[in-house]
This record gives structure tokens, C-alpha cells and sequence, in this order.
């Protein structure tokens, strides 16, 4: 079954209102693909709306999709044929789109504070703002860094269209540099050129040092960590943290 998380964010300027959408859109075996689009709206619900409308066009055609929104005022005009006057019609369009592509919709409530709602609204308030959020702009890959606190070593994958590459990387004792930090350079290795890194379960600590290596207690670190951002800057690599483990 497929599966898209929504959101939308909307601002009224100079007398009309603007909006923006937002769409993580989940197929099995397939990597997260992202979405995003600015709108003219009259309120936040209309551009909610069309944030459901393009989860329906760029879902499979022919397959279930469950949509998942913290509106309720989307899931009563769109699931339960009920809600605002105001969008019955955008309701109306939503479900000619999904009989003419042959979907099975399903819409429900999902908290802000899900990953992948938290994506979606972050894209929302890009488009809004009239800018690209990297992650839908160019090629990217999830990052999952597990790592065991009594086991000296971390599993590294990193997960992009048509492929899974995974790692076992050692953990050194006796480095410089910590062993969550240790994790998240390895997979920084692994990444293509001109590839946006979204990496989820990086520590704190690891997090912190890569954005900012002088905060390093020890030299090496620092420089291990200074160089590891120059040569990922070299090869067009880009970072992006989705969770802190």
C-alpha cells in the first residue's frame, strides 16, 4: 500500500492569500520521494486541500493510497463527504482525480510529530516562501546509522532510488574523534557526489560536531572533523539531520 503525508502552510499578504503544500509520498521498496508547490488559497484549508489533490496525482494510478493529515477539516471533506461549504468543491475535484486514476483512497489523522509530517511541512512553508527545499530539488539519500553501546561497531545504510548500500564500520577506542561521530563520517564517505545526506539517528554529540568541528575537545577530532567537511564540500555533499538520537 502506498502512502503520503501532507501539510500546508498558508499567509495571507497584502490582501490575497498565498499557500504552499507540502508531500512525502511513500511507495514499498521505493525511496521517500518528496513534493512540494506554492498556490494562491483562500485559507489554510484549500491549500491543505491541494496538498491531498497532489498526493492523488502523483500517487501510483490503479493502487490504495492512505493520506495522512493533522486537518480535520480535510478528513471530513474528503473522507467522510462532510465539512466547510468553502471546500466542497476542491473536495469534489479530489475525488473526480482519484476515479479517473483508478485509486483507492483512504484519508486519516496523523500527528505533526511524525517524521514524515514533520518533512511535509517543512517543505509547506518552503514553497510558500517561494523556495525549494533541497531534499525535493536534487538527487538524496536516507542515512540509518545503528549503533550499540556495548558493541564496537556501527551499521551505516544509506537507501536511494533502486539501491541499499550498507555498511559495518569499526569503531575505534582509542580515536580521536567519538564513536557516534566516528559512524557519521563513514557515512558520509559513502555518499555521491553533489548527494544530500538526510541522516536519521545521529547522536547528539555527532550532530554537534559536524556542524561546528571546533567545538572538538581534542585536536585530532578537530581536524579529522575539519577535514571530513572539507572534502564532503569539495564533492558537492550535503548533510541534513531528520533526528537526533
Amino acid at each position: 500500500m502506498n502512502h503520503a503525508y501532507v501539510d500546508a502552510s498558508w499567509h495571507e499578504e497584502e490582501g490575497h492569500g498565498v499557500g504552499g503544500w507540502g508531500l512525502v509520498l511513500l511507495a514499498p521498496g521505493e525511496l521517500p520521494a518528496r513534493f512540494q508547490g506554492q498556490l494562491a488559497a483562500p485559507d489554510n484549508n484549500a491549500a491543505e486541500l491541494r496538498a491531498v489533490l497532489e498526493a492523488v496525482r502523483h500517487a501510483p494510478p490503479g493502487e490504495a493510497l492512505n493520506v495522512h493529515t493533522d486537518n480535520e477539516a480535510v478528513i471530513a471533506s474528503v473522507g467522510q463527504g462532510r465539512g466547510p461549504h468553502l471546500l466542497a468543491e476542491l473536495a469534489r475535484e479530489v475525488q473526480e482525480v482519484v476515479a479517473a486514476r483508478g485509486v483507492s483512497l483512504r484519508v486519516a489523522y496523523a500527528p505533526r510529530t511524525r517524521r514524515h509530517m514533520l518533512a511535509a511541512h517543512d517543505l509547506a512553508n518552503d514553497a510558500r516562501r517561494g523556495l525549494t527545499t533541497p531534499a525535493a530539488a536534487g538527487p538524496h539519500a536516507d542515512v540509518l546509522i545503528e549503533q550499540r553501546p556495548a558493541v564496537p561497531e556501527a551499521r551505516v545504510s544509506l537507501r536511494r532510488h533502486g539501491e541499499r548500500v550498507t555498511a559495518h564500520v569499526h569503531l575505534d577506542p582509542l580515536s580521536a574523534l567519538p564513536p557516534s561521530a566516528q559512524a557519521l563520517l563513514a557515512a558520509v564517505t559513502l555518499a555521491r557526489p553533489g548527494e544530500l545526506l538526510l541522516v536519521r539517528r545521529a547522536s547528539k554529540v555527532a550532530q554537534a560536531l559536524w556542524q561546528r568541528p571546533e567545538r572538538a575537545l581534542r585536536p585530532g577530532a578537530h581536524t579529522a572533523l575539519a577535514q571530513a567537511r572539507e572534502e564532503a564540500d569539495g564533492r558537492g555533499v550535503q548533510v541534513q539531520f531528520q533526528g537526533m538520537g
